[in-house]
């Protein structure tokens, strides 16, 4: 991370990042991300119809969110791991786990589905960030589509955005306001405690985004779940396992690989837990 990122990052909250589905292909993840939307769409239509469309990021009539893409398509792994996006993640997070990658499309059309907000109580450490997300943009982000929103500098603050003003139909009146663009591949990463929002998509293009969330290593990711094939079968190396929180899970059992050694620095835990 540069100087001036870590300033940015420090002082506003968020930095972008230009190109940063390069590594990983911008082809490659739009065609694994179209493919779960189709898989998807006839869920999300009748859970729609049906009003029994829940979910975050908005999920509903406006927008149609699909949750641990990760766990269904390799891409989505290697996203998480993304060369050019994990030097800066480390640097404010220190030993990161990837806990969730989502794909989300605010459709062309339609309203704001959420209000100011921030994603996290106002936890903080005195040298990493607890919580951080990364929003890869699979398209150009023109200021019309409801763009992702944010107050740069709002993460310092003690307290989340105020509940009963800049809502719904005065939500663009917010101080400070400011409408993150970019182009296709490119990508904002930011601190969740930064008050953010969407805004209504005015144009005739849905919004399509690629949603990581990153967080400590120590954090327990899988509970009592049990990490699906995919995500065993692509951590075939210490710092994956570490990355998709797999050390941190029963141990070696009966569903993980013997062949991958933990992180050097991880065997004295390994050996003080009861797995």
């Amino acid at each position: 991370m540069t100087p001036e990122q870590r300033k940015r990052l420090d002082e506003d909250g968020y930095v972008m990042i230009k190109n940063a589905i390069e590594p990983i292909g911008l082809e490659r993840v739009q065609k694994a991300y179209e493919r779960i939307q189709s898989q998807t769409a006839q869920k999300w239509r009748e859970d729609v119809k049906n009003g029994t469309a829940k979910g975050g990021y908005g999920h509903g009539p406006n927008a149609h969110t699909m949750s641990r893409v990760d766990e269904q398509d390799e891409v989505f792994l290697d996203l998480s791991a993304n060369p050019k996006v994990m030097p800066l993640v480390e640097d404010i997070i220190g030993q990161p786990q990837s806990i969730s990658v989502t794909a989300h499309c605010h459709h062309a059309g339609t309203k704001a589905h959420t209000n100011w907000h921030r994603d996290w109580p106002s936890w903080m450490h005195h040298k990493w960030i607890i919580k951080a997300k990364i929003f890869y943009f699979l398209d150009d982000q023109t200021e019309d589509m409801g763009c992702f929103s944010i107050v740069p500098g709002t993460h310092t603050l003690p307290d989340g955005p105020p509940k009963d003003q800049y809502r719904d139909d005065t939500l663009e009146t917010m101080p400070n306001m400011k409408k993150v663009l970019g182009k296709a591949g490119d990508a904002i990463l930011w601190n969740v405690l930064m008050w953010h929002t969407g805004t209504a998509n005015t144009s005739n293009k849905d919004r399509r985004i690629i949603i990581g969330s990153y967080q400590p290593f120590w954090v327990k990711k899988w509970g009592s779940r049990t990490p699906p094939p995919v995500v065993v079968n692509w951590a075939d190396t210490p710092q994956k396992r570490e990355l998709q929180g797999i050390h941190a899970v029963g141990g070696r059992a009966s569903w993980d690989r013997l062949d991958v050694p933990y992180l050097p620095e991880h065997e004295e835990l390994v050996k003080q837990k009861k797995f």
